[in-house]
């Protein structure tokens, strides 16, 4: 059960990505730049259940939380009601979930594939550099990850 909520969280994270790029208009982007923040977004939401924050890694938590929150916003609009359900309360994360967390972190930053694993590099690189939201942006008007 506890793989799977690291797991099933991760994914949706990123599928949940693929819905807000739609959502809000984004054109249609290279496979390695969807694919890209896509993985960026299910990283740093494994970050965020993993990680306790430094100053740097607050920021962008707070800010991946946020776009989070829009995603989940724009998707509940287009759900039915029986789709919808309310989460479960959080508590401290053993150290099994942390490792596990760390794991299915590496295999994001590892992946050696084009699309999902160059694509988060470039992606994180620049989430890192100009924010998620000023990446975010950046992708809306170019349909590239900022330089």
């Amino acid at each position: 059960m506890l793989c799977q909520g690291l797991l099933t969280g991760y994914i949706l994270a990123h599928e949940m990505m693929h819905a807000y790029l739609r959502l809000k208009g984004y054109r249609i982007l290279s496979p390695e730049v969807e694919e890209g923040i896509c993985q960026v977004l299910a990283h740093l939401w494994l970050e965020s259940e993993i990680v306790s924050g430094s100053s740097s890694s607050i920021a962008t938590t707070s800010e991946a939380a946020a776009v989070a929150a829009e995603v989940a916003v724009a998707a509940e609009a287009t759900a039915t009601p029986s789709s919808t359900s309310s989460s479960a309360k959080k508590g401290e994360k053993t150290d099994f979930e942390k490792k596990l967390g760390e794991f299915f972190k590496h295999q994001i930053e590892t992946d050696p594939s084009a699309i999902y694993g160059d694509g988060f590099r470039a992606g994180i690189r620049a989430v890192e550099r100009y924010g998620l939201r000023g990446t975010l942006d950046h992708i809306k008007r170019s349909g590239s990850f900022p330089s």
